[in-house]
């Protein structure tokens, strides 16, 4: 999720890797990347279903892009071609592609660059478990149908015992420049002191892959990750633990997030039509199933939040 984001993945991109959605886009691997000069096939189902949805003016740009994090697994990783992106947003991608008619680019960018990407118009969307937030949905719109709560990682031998949010108040915590769990630990801060303890000591880092090799080497003592954890620990070759309950991110509400779209989007009707059609005809179920999440636990029938009302949740099943 993005509240937080971890991954175990310890290298860094500095350019962005382009990545054309399975063969939908018509990819190659020459040396200008994948992609590069190809040019895509046409789709001729453009009258039904999301596809009709798709204004012109963007079905005659010729694709769409959608940002990811290649650096965040299960959710996107690098091939061992140290290059090509794959995971569960390019999966989700190639299961969109077909249903607006479009070819769909995934493209790789440090996760605080996506947001600015949107309001630019670099990206059409944003994929990576993104979470519909108060200060990000004055920015940008959000197609929601995850949900998330938060695990605590620490390293193996760690003696913490992890009971709730408040377990944090007083430890050294690892997170990512821009993360969500920044500002979830200034947030309990003041309960931290209730109990006369003090706030988490936050140590932020240029990458999520940085915080957890500070907390496996000890310089802090535990990351906060979302509902791909049990992904991070399966790969992490017993450096790592899940530490305590999936916990809600306030009381006993989870956050919602998925796919977040520039203000006001024109795509905004197509691409909430295509993941509704995935979420119900089971397609998404089976991507998620894929890499390890349980569908009834993190898939929620998916909604368009266009920043009006309260932010969304959803609760615990």
């Amino acid at each position: 999720m993005r509240p937080t984001k971890a991954t175990i993945a310890l290298k860094v991109l500095g350019l962005a890797t382009v990545l054309c959605a399975g063969t939908l886009a018509g990819c190659s691997s020459g040396s200008g990347g994948p992609g590069n000069g190809t040019p895509s096939p046409s789709f001729t189902n453009t009258s039904s279903g999301p596809a009709k949805l798709v204004p012109a003016s963007v079905r005659k740009s010729g694709s769409i892009t959608i940002v990811t994090n290649a650096t965040y697994p299960p959710y996107g990783r690098f091939a061992p071609d140290g290059t090509t992106i794959e995971g569960l947003d390019v999966d989700t991608a190639n299961a969109i592609a077909p249903l607006i008619a479009l070819p769909v680019k995934v493209v790789n960018a440090s996760f605080d660059n996506f947001i600015p990407g949107l309001k630019a118009g670099r990206y059409d969307a944003g994929f990576n478990g993104i979470t519909d937030t108060t200060d990000r949905r004055k920015t940008v719109d959000f197609i929601n149908f995850e949900k998330f709560g938060n695990y605590f990682l620490t390293p193996t031998g760690s003696n913490l015992k992890i009971t709730s949010l408040l377990s944090a108040c007083g430890l050294n915590v690892g997170a990512e420049n821009g993360d969500e769990s920044i500002n979830q630990y200034k947030q309990i801060a003041p309960q931290c002191r209730a109990i006369g303890k003090s706030a988490p000591n936050v140590k932020v880092y240029p990458s999520q892959a940085a915080a957890i090799s500070a907390m496996v080497s000890e310089r802090v003592q535990a990351i906060l990750t979302g509902s791909n954890g049990p992904e991070l620990v399966r790969q992490s070759n017993g450096k790592y633990k899940i530490n305590g309950p999936y916990l809600p991110d306030s009381g006993d509400k989870f956050s919602v997030g998925g796919l977040a779209i520039a203000k006001g989007s024109p795509l905004a009707p197509a691409l909430l039509s295509a993941m509704k059609t995935l979420y119900t005809n089971g397609t998404l179920g089976k991507i998620y199933a894929k890499y390890g999440f349980s569908a009834a636990n993190i898939l929620i029938s998916p909604t368009l939040d266009t920043g009006s009302g309260s932010t969304p949740t959803a609760a615990r099943s």
